[in-house]
């Protein structure tokens, strides 16, 4: 038997929508028999492409149920983390199982003489970050704790976050995957598995790599995929060995370990061209993912199949670029493109504004010190106008002047200035 990761599970809680990780009983994989159940790690060919990478100096986030510290096939992998439910943990402590399994996808450096036991990662030398969005009090995951998950990987030093986890459309969800996007972070996630029906969010979020899983023969999985215009490329997702809380190892069926494989496989890539802002990232992995399905892109496979090789040693071949119809993962505001663009138009409106401002407040001053001036003069001129005047001088045909009475004035003298 064995267990089937299904994370996608949309649950809903009153007005909020949550997540279950759902799991089926099953046995564990053997130890000694771990590696050559990995067919994966033959069909990505990682022995061979961990000669030109291993994924040093990437930092990959685990928003998930957190990721089991003491696994000896992570053993020195996971920096401090976060947890929502409990500061004590820093998303040391797997609550589920879920997570520990997704960081041994990513970052798992096997154990034994040469590492040669154990789950063996695509980007062994990448470092976890995990982040604990699940409670011990509820099975479901809150979109918003998702959200919260998000963010702080992005501020604590992220440059992948796997989201190998799905929930219902949410306003500060979309806003947390926007803001990594805009920050160089890239967001993976899982589309989710055919028994959900629908694809979830983040995945759905145009700034995502979204990751439907494929079978041993490389063709689309019949349970661990969706057909969705969102797709952006295709993974293994069919029998993967992966590791368990415990020092153990469960084989898992799903697009959450297509997901996972991805985040490592990007990993791989922004260790080689660390100089790649988010947008080249997304070019240089779905530009050079094999072609499968249809021709071009498709609702199956997205771009293709991951093609890891190609991925780290060839060069895009524009099909994803916005010059010829980019997947939902490029469509994005030129701004967003790269968010430094973004940053130095933002420095130019607040410097445009402020000189705005501070023109418009200097004519307004000179505008009231004219007006405050012409006022003076024309109540200078009143008061000369109305001065007492000397016995015996002729006052002309008009009324005496009655000094008890103020001077008249008149619209002209008052109103503002034309503007």
């Amino acid at each position: 038997m064995r267990v089937l990761t299904r994370p996608t599970a949309v649950l809903a809680l009153s007005t909020v929508s949550a997540l279950a990780v759902l799991t089926l009983p099953a046995a564990p994989a053997l130890a000694d028999s771990t590696r050559d159940n990995s067919w994966h790690v033959k069909a990505l060919e990682l022995p061979e492409l961990h000669k030109i990478t291993q994924g040093e100096g990437v930092v990959v986030a685990v928003v998930d149920t957190g990721v089991d510290a003491k696994h000896r096939d992570l053993k020195n992998n996971l920096l401090p983390g976060a947890d929502l439910y409990d500061d004590d943990t820093k998303g040391g402590v797997d609550r589920v199982g879920h997570g520990t399994g997704m960081a041994s996808l990513i970052a798992g450096h096997g154990h034994g003489p040469g590492g040669g036991d154990g789950v063996l990662g695509v980007a062994p030398k990448a470092k976890i970050l995990p982040v604990t969005i699940k409670s011990e009090r509820s099975p479901l995951i809150a979109p918003t704790a998702l959200a919260a998950g998000i963010n702080w990987a992005v501020d604590n030093g992220a440059d992948i976050i796997n989201v190998s986890l799905g929930s219902s459309f949410n306003e500060e969800l979309d806003r947390a995957v926007a803001r990594a996007y805009q920050r160089n972070v890239v967001v993976v996630a899982a589309v989710g598995n055919r028994e959900d029906m629908i694809i979830s969010n983040p995945a759905r979020h145009p700034a995502t790599i979204a990751v439907n899983g494929t079978d041993r023969k490389g063709v689309i999985s019949k349970e661990a995929a969706l057909p969705a215009e969102e797709v952006s490329i295709a993974a293994p997702g069919e029998d993967i060995v992966q590791a368990a809380p415990g020092d153990k190892y469960v084989t898992s069926l799903g697009s959450s370990s297509s997901a996972a494989l991805v985040s490592g496989a990007m990993a791989l890539v922004k260790s080689k061209y660390p100089d790649l802002n988010a947008y080249e990232l997304f070019e240089r992995l779905l530009e050079t993912a094999r072609d499968a399905g249809d021709p071009g892109r498709d609702l199956d496979y997205g771009w293709g199949v991951l093609d890891l090789r190609t991925a780290l040693t060839g060069e895009p071949d524009g099909r994803a670029s916005p010059r010829a119809s980019a997947p939902p993962s490029a469509q994005l505001e030129p701004w967003q493109v790269n968010p430094r663009e973004r940053e130095d138009g933002i420095l130019i409106f607040v410097w445009a504004a402020i000189l705005v401002v501070l023109v418009g407040g200097g004519v307004a001053t000179v505008w009231m010190l004219r007006d405050r001036s012409r006022r003076r003069q024309a109540a200078l001129a009143d008061d000369h106008d109305h001065e007492p005047v000397p016995v015996g001088t002729a006052l002309g045909d008009g009324p005496p002047n009655d000094p008890g009475q103020p001077a008249e004035t008149t619209d002209d003298v008052w109103r503002r200035p034309p503007g």
